[in-house]
């Protein structure tokens, strides 16, 4: 009767985790639910890079960033806004 008991709880401690984590990836539609964004999350997202340019910029003219590092941040930062645009205009 032991033996069993110990097989039941292996099963529960770590074979169900497994499933759950592996679970949603046999899942019908599981690409479309991650690729598919609403467009009121692009737009937040957009607003949080303009956020995040106009703290990058704050803090170069403080003098906490170089020179180099304020660009290519920036840059980076810019990017990202633009792919974000552009999904935008496709919706």
């Amino acid at each position: 009767m032991s033996l069993i008991t110990e097989y039941f709880f292996t099963f529960i401690i770590f074979i169900l985790p497994i499933i759950y984590v592996v679970q949603p990836f046999f899942m019908q539609g599981f690409g479309k639910i991650i690729s598919s964004e609403s467009l009121e999350i692009l737009k937040r997202k957009k607003i949080i890079l303009y956020r995040q340019i106009k703290e990058l910029e704050m803090e170069y003219d403080i003098g906490n960033l170089e020179s180099d590092d304020f660009k290519n941040r920036r840059a980076e930062l810019k990017s990202e806004v633009s792919l974000i645009i552009d999904k935008i205009k496709k919706k």
